[in-house]
């Protein structure tokens, strides 16, 4: 299983609060805790924790956050050689509700310096993968170029759209997978998601772009997936929940590793179900794997 994933790496500033703070309002928090983060850093991290090889192409800022991210990276089974480092490492302010509800507030800082002359001279690490990672935290232009690169060699595209933006007909043409929550779905397509029938009518928008197969994350309530040949719904695990940062992009690692092992969409997308419900359960967006993976991660059936 050969994975590169292109992409973000933060450190992340968590506040456990009562609820999300509202404008004007100022809330006491009940307990404050630093954990890495990064969209591109956590799905790379959760597929090189279920077992695959994994390249991390992007950046670190020249500071101690920096050095303790790309070491962390390291010591969960990702390959660093393609990170540079640059400017200030990025940072997320969280805010964790009582209810396990979460609120982000992004810093960039050297993720916004990650620059097409990285791809090209990454170029091979990206060509000889499986699947290639992608999310929007970096310059579009970046993930534009790792995206061509990609689809020349045909190594399969899972793009993560968050933060939710437009995208253009050109890069969504290139898309195997496209992974986004609901808010995504509704900024891509400029459609209503609220039922089933919407979701089908805003994934097959995105389709009739160019897009290979649409997966809807809904949190609790599951996924949605639709292609050419199918459309379905896999239900999430019901658990105990404490944090949701990081549930999507385990959600998008895990995803990544299923693919590169051959399994159907539909068992990738309840696999990669399985990983999210785990991560939900631990604080933090990068919380550690038990080894050996426990079978309610591992199984690729619903039954």
């Amino acid at each position: 299983m050969n994975i590169t994933v292109v992409g973000s790496t933060n450190m992340d500033l968590v506040y456990r609060v009562p609820h999300i703070v509202k404008a004007g309002e100022t809330l006491h928090s009940t307990q404050h805790e630093l954990f890495f983060g990064g969209k591109g850093a956590n799905q790379a991290v959760t597929a090189g924790q279920l077992g695959a090889k994994v390249n991390f192409i992007g950046n670190v800022g020249a500071d101690d956050f920096g050095e303790k991210v790309k070491r962390n990276l390291q010591e969960k089974r990702v390959n660093t050689t393609a990170i540079r480092t640059v400017g200030l490492t990025g940072q997320a302010i969280i805010q964790v509700a009582d209810s396990g509800e979460n609120s982000i507030v992004l810093f960039p800082g050297a993720n916004f310096l990650v620059s097409t002359d990285q791809i090209e001279a990454s170029k091979e690490i990206i060509e000889s993968s499986q699947v290639l990672l992608l999310q929007l935290e970096i310059p579009i232009h970046t993930v534009d170029l790792a995206a061509n690169i990609a689809q020349s060699q045909g190594v399969h595209i899972i793009l993560n759209p968050a933060p939710a933006q437009k995208l253009s007909d050109s890069l969504l043409s290139k898309v195997s997978i496209l992974t986004p929550n609901e808010t995504e779905l509704e900024v891509l397509t400029g459609l209503k998601t609220e039922t089933d029938e919407d979701l089908l009518q805003a994934c097959s928008f995105l389709l009739q772009k160019g897009v290979g197969t649409v997966v809807v994350t809904l949190g609790g309530k599951g996924a949605f997936y639709m292609n050419e040949h199918e459309y379905g719904r896999v239900q999430a695990n019901k658990v105990e929940v404490k944090d949701t940062t990081g549930a999507g992009d385990a959600f998008n690692g895990a995803l990544a590793v299923a693919i590169c092992q051959g399994k159907s969409l539909k068992e990738s997308i309840i696999y990669a179900s399985n990983v999210a419900s785990y991560v939900v359960t631990q604080m933090g967006a990068q919380p550690i794997f038990p080894f050996p993976v426990p079978q309610t991660i591992m199984r690729y059936s619903d039954n």
